[in-house]
């Protein structure tokens, strides 16, 4: 206040967060990580196991769409298209990011990678584009 206000000003309150939309920038950012994690699985298997090996493009690719999947349930703006996602999916998913990440590739089970890659991803990233695919954004 200064000499010259006769009243002080209002302080700024912040107003509260609205809670998660289901919002077409949701939507759009769902399906952009959806179809990154589905290219880095296609370059990741393109070659065979033959070519996925420790320190190979595909299996950074790998690493990748890993990473990307597991991200999917770090938000609350996604959770409505990978609501159907069993807990032990995504709780795997975190744990393969978690090795390929922060403990390195040593740590990691080529082959149990590989089948997750070319078996068990697969069908979980056409469930979660069909979810958002037929979701109806606010």
């Amino acid at each position: 206040m200064t000499g010259s206000d006769s009243q002080p000003s209002e302080r700024f309150t912040r107003r509260p967060r609205a809670a998660p939309e289901t919002t077409q920038v949701a939507l759009e950012n769902f399906l952009d990580s959806v179809e990154a994690i589905s290219a880095f699985v296609d370059q990741a298997t393109t070659g065979g196991r033959d070519r996925f090996r420790r320190n190979s493009p595909a299996y950074a690719c790998g690493a990748l769409a890993i990473i990307r999947a597991a991200a999917l349930f770090e938000t609350d703006a996604f959770s409505e298209f990978v609501a159907d996602t069993p807990d032990e999916v995504a709780k795997a998913l975190r744990t393969m990011r978690n090795i390929a990440s922060h403990s390195g590739y040593r740590a990691m089970n080529d082959d149990r990678f590989w089948v997750t890659l070319t078996v068990e991803l697969p069908p979980h990233v056409a469930r979660w584009r069909t979810a958002a695919q037929t979701s109806s954004p606010s």
